[in-house]
């Protein structure tokens, strides 16, 4: 789950966990018109919606209807015989993949992949121990974190390095961050990368990189990190205030709307520049608010069993307990009117439209948002990775889910 931001980093390290086993036992023994304008960068853009009224707390468990069903199956990427291939991030409008790609004996490969199957290489990794361990895509620039099997070990010390890829340009990646303890992920949008390092407990610096420029500043230090982007300001939060701010791209601070919060309430926070979610501060409770609700909504919330009838009990190890780290909510996502979040090693899906959410993954799976992008591997990662077919779909495109009963 994600306790911290390096938590979050060991957790993705643990999902790639085949691809990186594999590498290390390989060690041992691929005329017309021009397009109307951009909106400018300043823009602001925001999500669409479909929602009228707040919904009620406490969403619904639901089955994942079968056009759900039918638009996963129907979206799963192709993949060679023979490779290892681990998704990385889709493209926001969803018609590329970024994904690791590995055959025995070779480094891995950072590839962009389109729809049909055709490859794009990035990167070769240096050695047979270096692997890419996450990335972002805004549609021009590639960010992605890459580090070693030496330090993703369990008692390695973490750190990554950042590179950056101009898909404009093609031109190899330069690096633009040495190592270092960053969260887990970057936020990327439009050529702004703001990045969470963590310098110790509790604190952290946020910085703003502007890749085309290639300048950088620190936007805050402390107990801060960054939650998104409103059009071009980057939103973040300060723990110890239990505040949001805001910064514009000419440095100046802005005071967003402001959702009901204390000092030290939350444990993550996230937001797509109209809905905010954030995970409280023991990781029980998820909760949304939009800034016409007048009290952000409850969506989905930990609660331990309930007690034994009378009669047999069920012996102690039979009913799921609630108090393990596994039963923690995590990695919470805004896209539009639905929220991915993480729950009990699966992914899963609230819809705003409808108060209700269901389950999208097994266990140990892999999910990665990107604008109104979902590239997911429903499979459990234990199996070998080979037998696995990730999807890559527009969430924005899915139906409503089915009402609660």
């Amino acid at each position: 789950m994600k306790p911290s931001p390096r938590a979050a980093t060991r957790s993705r390290a643990a999902a790639l966990a085949p691809a990186l086993a594999a590498a290390l036992l390989a060690a041992c023994t691929p005329g017309d018109s021009p397009a109307a304008p951009a909106p400018p960068a300043t823009a602001e853009v925001v999500p669409s919606t479909r929602v009228t009224a707040p919904p009620r707390a406490d969403f619904c468990l639901v089955a994942v209807p079968q056009s759900w069903q039918d638009a996963f199956r129907d979206s799963r990427l192709p993949e060679e015989p023979g490779e290892r291939w681990a998704g990385l991030t889709p493209a926001p409008d969803g018609s590329s993949a970024f994904a690791m790609v590995q055959r025995d004996g070779f480094p891995m490969t950072l590839v962009r992949q389109e729809k049909d199957g055709r490859r794009q290489e990035v990167a070769t990794m240096p050695d047979l121990f270096t692997f890419p361990l996450w990335a972002v895509f805004d549609g021009r620039w590639l960010v992605y974190a890459r580090t070693d099997l030496v330090r993703a070990a369990p008692h390695g010390g973490g750190g990554t390095e950042l590179f950056v890829w101009d898909a404009e340009t093609g031109a190899a990646p330069r690096q633009v961050a040495g190592t270092a303890q960053v969260a887990f992920p970057a936020l990327l949008r439009d050529g702004k990368l703001a990045v969470t390092r963590i310098l110790g407990k509790d604190r952290a610096e946020l910085t703003l990189h502007d890749l085309a420029a290639g300048t950088v500043r620190t936007v805050a230090t402390g107990p801060v990190t960054g939650v998104g982007f409103r059009g071009a300001d980057l939103l973040w939060f300060d723990r110890a205030a239990g505040r949001l701010n805001a910064v514009g791209p000419d440095g100046k601070a802005g005071s967003p709307s402001q959702p009901a919060l204390g000092p030290g309430a939350i444990a993550d926070m996230t937001t797509d520049g109209r809905t905010t979610a954030w995970v409280s501060r023991d990781e029980r409770t998820l909760t949304v608010w939009r800034p016409d609700w007048a009290a952000p909504v409850r969506v989905f919330r930990v609660t331990p069993p309930p007690p034994a009838a009378a009669g047999p009990s069920l012996p102690p190890d039979a009913r799921p307990p609630t108090a393990d780290p596994f039963h923690r909510v995590a990695s919470p996502t805004a896209v539009g009117d639905l929220v991915i979040f993480d729950y009990h090693l699966g992914w899963y899906v609230a819809d705003l439209r409808t108060g209700s959410y269901v389950r999208l993954t097994a266990d140990h799976a892999d999910a990665v948002v990107s604008g109104s992008a979902l590239l997911v591997d429903p499979d459990d990662n234990s199996v070998p990775p080979q037998r696995h077919a990730y999807s890559l779909l527009r969430l924005d495109l899915l139906p409503p889910l089915p009402a609660c009963p």
